[in-house]
């Protein structure tokens, strides 16, 4: 089997700015406390029994959640700018105009914010609340609490580490803003000039980190590196100003004239003050190269608690890691089964066959593919109908490399302004593609996302998200847009599901071994050889994998985690209700409250359930 260590990168959470309240020294040992304390309440998190009948909301808490939507658009300008269009409309207060604060140690001001805004929140009477606005309650209530704890681990929050790394995440930030009239342009290029500002606090944050005696990881001070050159080995032919001019041809705002001065303005800028910023980053952060060595960043050896917390937060889960664990294993062995299963059978190996060359539906690239996994999802999932998108190829050049293709979804105030990025460098024509475009579009992220918008949720919601939920989503759509794919035979379409996405649950499974329970390359190879009837790996590769892992921990867990809580959601339904289940009405019941840890989803499937 081929190896894969690409990720598919929803980027519902790439604004970057941080809290602006100021740092202050503390005793670390009674903070790290404090976030043992928040993940023991996420451990022991209870979902109360709704009703879906209450269709009345309670003014009080809808006002609550007003307040939590709007400050939170208040505190952070690229977070606001994503959000919604038309702020004014929200009563939204514009925050300042800049790409964000950031400075290293615990942020005791905001950490008593969250803490004041959960005792609001539990000072409701939950019984008193419609069915959303219960749904809205548990989800905030959960989501502060992984906030709280997470906020305690501040020395280990890395911010040029390779999976997500500031430097190349922030391109992003600029290449996918739109400009919808011309104070969002003028912001844009307000934002521009903040660059090396910004990369200046973000050395001194990497600095103080290390006088803390949390230096960076060799790997990741080469791959800042690598990030940088790929930004200054272009000039004027820069992504920056390349994408800025490319949008600049649909603004219909301005003036022709008016135009090419907005793009010599932003050339200007880009050449005098976002490349020297990049530059001087490239300089100064091999001032960290040699200071780290790599068993020392094995989650666990790091902090225990941080670990859990780590695989708790990228699962959307609350179970304890054990029971996680057994879940990956028990879920990849039964794909591998359905694999083995076509394997031997000489119909469905055939239709395998012919499918792995791109036969019939998948060989469909872009919009063509789309749509027909969007015309074509009735069978497994509820109807969206029309969806407007857009389908663009990022530049070669300074496209992510651990990134094949991700979705950037649709301010809330138009959910038609959806937009998905592929990576040329790393798209590969055939079943791969389909995989992929089902992952980021229908019905993975992009239907997920429309289709709960839809709904009329509280604008609270997009502030909030799940991750294990969302990108378990959306793995599991890959497994379904395959069965109507056109392949005639179920466990060919098993089987190209699983050469598509097996390693999200497989380097879950090492993931976990590795960097919570302490695995060295010797077990990698005796687990696979115990377990699996497919993989077999030797030292040197256990090796490799190892470091890799070491390197990006948690990469592919919420892909891992999410996708199997997701077949172990759906088996548990096909039990219960045996001939009555029913995919369009299950997968309905799994979206319509949107994304949630998966111990609220389960109650939901408890309703689902019994009401069936």
């Amino acid at each position: 089997m081929k190896k894969k260590w690409i990720v598919i990168l929803l980027a519902l959470c790439m604004c970057l700015g941080c809290s602006t309240s100021k740092k202050s020294k503390v005793n670390e040992e009674e903070i790290l406390q404090k976030g043992a304390s928040y993940i023991e309440k996420m451990k022991n998190f209870e979902v109360r029994e709704k009703d879906p009948d209450k269709k009345t909301n309670n003014a009080d808490f809808e006002e609550f959640l007003d307040k939590v939507f709007i400050e939170t658009m208040e505190s952070d300008f690229l977070t606001m700018r994503f959000s919604v269009i038309d702020y004014k409309s929200f009563g939204i207060e514009k925050p300042p105009v800049d790409i964000g604060e950031i400075s290293y140690g615990f942020d005791e001001e905001n950490f008593q914010y969250m803490e004041d805004q959960l005792n609001e929140l539990l000072a409701f009477d939950y019984d008193a609340l419609s069915y959303r606005q219960q749904y809205d309650y548990e989800a905030l209530e959960y989501s502060l609490y992984e906030t709280l704890a997470s906020m305690c681990y501040y020395p280990y929050n890395y911010i040029f580490a390779t999976g997500s790394n500031l430097a190349e995440n922030i391109i992003s930030n600029f290449t996918d803003y739109t400009f919808y009239d011309q104070e969002s342009l003028d912001d844009y290029l307000t934002c521009l000039e903040d660059f090396d500002r910004y990369f200046a606090d973000c050395l001194q944050y990497t600095k103080d980190q290390y006088d803390d005696g949390h230096p960076m990881l060799q790997a990741w001070v080469d791959y800042t590196v690598e990030v940088c050159e790929d930004v200054l080995n272009k000039t004027e032919d820069n992504e920056f100003i390349v994408s800025f001019d490319r949008r600049m041809e649909d603004v219909s705002f301005l003036s022709a004239a008016e135009k090419a001065e907005y793009s010599e303005k932003n050339k200007k800028i880009v050449l005098e003050e976002v490349l020297p910023a990049y530059e001087n980053l490239k300089s100064e952060i091999t001032n960290y190269a040699g200071k780290g060595s790599a068993e020392d960043y094995v989650l666990s050896k790091m902090n225990k608690d941080y670990a859990e917390l780590t695989y708790m937060l990228m699962g959307s889960t609350n179970e304890s890691l054990t029971e996680v664990f057994q879940d990956l294993k028990d879920n990849f062995s039964q794909l591998e089964a359905n694999f083995i299963t076509c394997y031997y059978s000489a119909i469905s190996y055939d239709k395998y066959a012919a499918a792995y060359d791109g036969d019939g539906n998948l060989s469909l690239v872009g919009k063509e593919c789309l749509e027909y996994l969007r015309q074509n999802l009735k069978t497994y999932y509820p109807d969206l109908g029309e969806v407007d998108y857009n389908i663009e190829e990022l530049d070669p050049d300074t496209a992510p490399s651990t990134v094949v293709a991700y979705y950037w979804p649709s301010p809330i105030d138009d959910t038609n302004q959806n937009k998905i990025r592929t990576n040329p460098n790393n798209m590969v024509e055939g079943f791969e593609t389909y995989g992929t475009l089902a992952h980021e579009g229908f019905p993975g992220h992009l239907y997920q996302n429309v289709y709960y918008y839809r709904t009329n949720p509280h604008n609270f919601r997009s502030v909030i998200s799940f991750i294990g939920y969302t990108e378990g989503w959306a793995v599991d759509a890959q497994l379904y847009a395959y069965q109507f794919s056109g392949i005639d035979d179920e466990y060919a379409a098993d089987a190209i599901f699983f050469e598509d996405a097996y390693y999200f649950i497989l380097y879950s499974i090492i993931d976990m071994g590795v960097n919570y329970f302490g695995w060295s390359s010797r077990d990698i190879v005796n687990y696979f050889k115990d377990e699996s009837r497919i993989f077999e790996f030797d030292t040197a590769t256990a090796n490799e994998i190892r470091e890799f892992l070491i390197e990006m921990p948690g990469v592919y867990c919420s892909y891992g985690i999410g996708s199997s809580e997701f077949m172990t959601l759906t088996r548990e339904a096909k039990n219960l209700l045996k001939d009555k289940f029913d995919y369009v009405s299950f997968h309905e019941a799994m979206l319509k409250n949107g994304p949630l840890p998966f111990q609220i989803l389960r109650g939901a499937l408890k309703e689902y359930t019994s009401a069936n």
